[in-house]
């Protein structure tokens, strides 16, 4: 595999990420925090919002940062727990699915071009 045209390609990726959510610093934990709440849904488990702060490895006022940005442009919803007030849940929006869908489906179309430019 040819390592420079994995990078030029990954550069092309962060930059189509950019173009995506302008503002959401691709490769940054806002985009780490979108990834956690897929995974949640694909798995069927329930986020809090602490959870995915700590999750993303943000601390929660940064993290409470993205998500406030996420859900103003439609990404995510915070749900609120029935049993704990103290408690929201997040999840994705149908938005937020397709953005992270659409990221790692750049993702994966940027390594395999690399690997096929490296042949």
């Amino acid at each position: 595999m040819n390592l420079y045209h994995v990078a030029r390609n990954y550069r092309r990726h962060l930059q189509e990420c950019e173009n995506l959510l302008p503002g959401l610093q691709p490769a940054g934990s806002g985009w780490v925090m979108l990834a956690e709440l897929y995974i949640a849904k694909i798995e069927h488990r329930k986020m809090s919002v602490s959870g995915v702060c700590v999750s993303a490895g943000v601390p929660s006022t940064t993290g409470l940062r993205y998500l406030d940005m996420l859900m103003g442009v439609g990404m995510a919803v915070r749900i609120p727990d029935e049993n704990d007030r103290r408690r929201s849940w997040v999840r994705l929006t149908d938005a937020g699915v397709k953005a992270v869908e659409l990221m790692l489906t750049g993702f994966v179309n940027a390594i395999d071009s690399s690997q096929r430019t490296s042949r």
